[in-house]
């Protein structure tokens, strides 16, 4: 019996899944089935034999069946031949998704206009191959898309990819690549340079990248493989590349360092021949040439091989130079180059007026009048004075640092003194003389007039006058080039020496008058003040000495030297010794101060013996012995009734003493005895 299929699918087809299967048959995964008896195809038209399980057999007529089969013959015929035309006319095709990519990574086929050929309810099968492997198979009609995977461990290269449907194929390219490796270059090499600095950037990267991404380290990006950029502020940069391909990115990382060499020169301006000292930084600093300096004033060389002070890759420089003599007062150019690069930096040459000074003896007096005028005073403090010129204000002139002249009238004259240095810059000075005029007397004083430094001296020129007029200016010179305009000021003197201070008055008719004041700045010296305990006395004699009273005027500290005069010494402010023998000594103290200035003092101590108990029990024994006559003696004239005898006991000290009285050695610490008996002849006087 035959059937032609109403939803039911022979073995190994699609089916959809609302399709009954006819029973002995399993559904398989995406609409397949397959039988579990025989079945016999026939274009659609499938005859069943009586299967095991009872089957059910079709009914019909089998001319009918055998004319349904021809018309579906016919009906695929006709399909078949369309699907051919469609063939002939368009050519099947591949595209691959993506194109390139790393072994094992996954792609998809997509093919188009494959024609319909053979059964469509039997399709046949596509199949994919990469490099003639089968990959990827499925079923499908004239368009599909299968995923494949790329095989692993394939080097990297160009491969073909094969899309096979029955007799029909199209092939497509499949690029397999690895991770590629970021690499570039930079111009200039180093990656070093002064702003601003212009990096030409060439990428290198192996592994075939497909995108490239820089980031130049100042916020700016660029897609390019090979870009440019200009660095513009000082600093360190760190460039990165990052290159991308199918297989992945990788990047790559360098420093750029960009500075700005500075040149700085002490003093910034200055006169012609005076030395000025330049100091470069941040130069670059090549390791392996000798990086040198040259220096050029206004484009012209004035000194090279400067060595440079190295740190890191940057170099620095201090060098001195003369500024080229008789140059005239300008801005001019200092530039400081080396073998990489050079800076530059502005200095003026500057011409300071000079200042021109008249001395006049006499500045007055009755006419005719002659007076020496001296300007050889004047000065040029960047140059020197080239000429003189002088105009009397009486029509006549002179030329030459003195000239003398002659005023034949009475009257008042405004001499004028005009001065030239050698840059031509002029000075001028006027003095009035004056005929028939008294010149005023200047009385200057100084207080203090001397002391250490620094020394601060009130001056006074109010006591000068004018005999026949009035002093109309005061002008001190202090003597250490400075000076004031009044009458009475302070000036403070911060060096040691010897300053001559001079005021100069000018009266109402311009005569002048001067005065001087010596004013000595420096360190004065100490004083030594001694004080003793004891300046005499018995030995051993222990004897303090203080110091603590001296003093400096200028209030420094002190040192103290002690010289006790028997060969001994001391150094404390205060201090004790004992003098062991009798003797004068001779004691002094030297105080110094901080600065070396010294003061000394001196005195006396005399070192006596002991009290003189020896003499002491001489002269006891004496008034005993003298006692022991005496009595003697009485007894005697009392025998022979002679009147008494006198004594008269005589001391060194002028004073007598009648014997009898009760007295102690004590009181006769010098004795002599003198004896008068009293016996006496008849006739002598008594």
């Amino acid at each position: 019996m035959a059937c032609i299929s109403n939803g039911i699918y022979p073995s190994g087809h699609f089916a959809p899944s609302s399709s009954t299967l006819p029973e002995g048959h399993n559904r398989l995964p995406k609409g397949l089935w397959d039988e579990k008896e025989s079945t016999r195809r026939i274009s659609g038209v499938c005859l069943y034999r009586e299967g095991s399980n009872g089957s059910k057999k079709l009914k019909g007529n089998p001319i009918l069946a055998l004319l349904l089969i021809v018309l579906v013959g016919l009906l695929i015929t006709s399909a078949t031949g369309a699907m051919v035309t469609d063939v002939a006319a368009t050519s099947p095709s591949l595209v691959l998704s993506p194109s390139s990519g790393k072994a094992g990574s996954w792609a998809k086929a997509a093919g188009s206009m494959f024609s319909e050929e053979g059964d469509p309810e039997f399709p046949p099968q596509t199949v994919i191959r990469f490099n003639g492997i089968e990959v990827a198979s499925a079923y499908g009609g004239g368009s599909f898309s299968i995923s494949f995977q790329v095989p692993s461990g394939i080097p990297p290269g160009v491969y073909p990819v094969q899309a096979v449907r029955g007799s029909q194929s199209a092939t497509a390219t499949f690029t397999v690549v690895t991770l590629p490796v970021a690499n570039f270059a930079m111009d200039p090499a180093s990656g070093t340079g002064p702003a601003p600095l212009v990096v030409q950037f060439t990428e290198t990267s192996t592994g075939s990248p497909t995108s490239w991404w820089w980031s130049f380290g100042d916020d700016s990006t660029s897609p390019l493989p090979n870009p440019s950029h200009t660095y513009r502020k000082n600093g360190t940069y760190s460039v990165t590349l990052t290159v991308t391909n199918m297989a992945g990115t990788n990047a790559r990382k360098r420093t750029i360092t960009v500075y700005e060499p500075t040149l700085m020169v002490s003093p910034l301006s200055g006169k012609a021949g005076s030395m000025v000292t330049a100091t470069g930084s941040s130069f670059y600093y090549d390791e392996k040439s000798a990086s040198r300096i040259t220096l050029f004033f206004n484009g012209i060389e004035i000194t090279r091989d400067i060595p440079m002070t190295r740190s890191g890759t940057m170099g620095s420089f201090t060098a001195s130079f003369i500024i080229p003599a008789d140059t005239a007062p300008g801005s001019y150019t200092v530039r400081a180059e080396s073998q990489a690069d050079g800076a530059e930096t502005p200095f003026t040459v500057t011409n300071l007026a000079p200042r021109a000074l008249i001395d006049a003896t006499p500045p007055s007096g009755k006419a005719p009048l002659s007076v020496h005028f001296n300007g050889s005073r004047s000065y040029d403090e960047d140059g020197s004075i080239r000429s003189y010129s002088w105009n009397f204000g009486d029509s006549k002139s002179a030329t030459g640092p003195a000239a003398d002249h002659t005023f034949s009238q009475p009257g008042e004259y405004r001499v004028i003194l005009t001065v030239t240095d050698n840059q031509g810059s002029l000075g001028t000075s006027s003095f009035i003389i004056r005929t028939d005029n008294t010149p005023p007397i200047a009385d200057a004083r100084g207080t203090p007039a001397s002391g250490p430094d620094p020394l601060t001296v009130n001056f006074d020129g109010t006591f000068s006058h004018d005999p026949d007029g009035k002093i109309r200016s005061f002008s001190w010179d202090f003597g250490d080039g400075s000076g004031e305009q009044t009458s009475s000021t302070s000036h403070q003197y911060r060096d040691p020496g010897s300053y001559t201070t001079v005021l100069t008055v000018t009266d109402d008719l311009g005569a002048t008058g001067k005065d001087e004041v010596v004013i000595t700045v420096g360190n004065e010296h100490p004083v030594a003040v001694i004080g003793i305990s004891a300046k005499s006395g018995s030995v051993p004699l222990m004897v303090t000495f203080d110091g603590s009273r001296s003093f400096d005027p200028d209030g420094t500290a002190l040192t103290y030297s002690w010289d006790f005069g028997d060969g001994t010494t001391g150094a404390s402010k205060t201090t004790s010794h004992t003098y062991e023998e009798e003797g004068t000594y001779d004691i002094s103290l030297v105080v110094t101060d901080m600065h070396g200035a010294s003061g000394r003092a001196e005195e006396t101590v005399i070192a006596e013996s002991p009290f003189p108990v020896v003499p002491l029990i001489g002269g006891a024994l004496i008034i005993a012995g003298t006692a022991i006559a005496l009595w003697y003696i009485r007894q005697q004239i009392v025998k022979r009734r002679l009147p008494s005898p006198e004594f008269h006991i005589t001391t060194d000290s002028g004073l007598e003493y009648e014997t009898g009285m009760k007295r102690t050695s004590d009181e006769f610490p010098d004795i002599s005895v003198e004896v008068r008996s009293g016996i006496w002849k008849e006739g002598d006087k008594r």
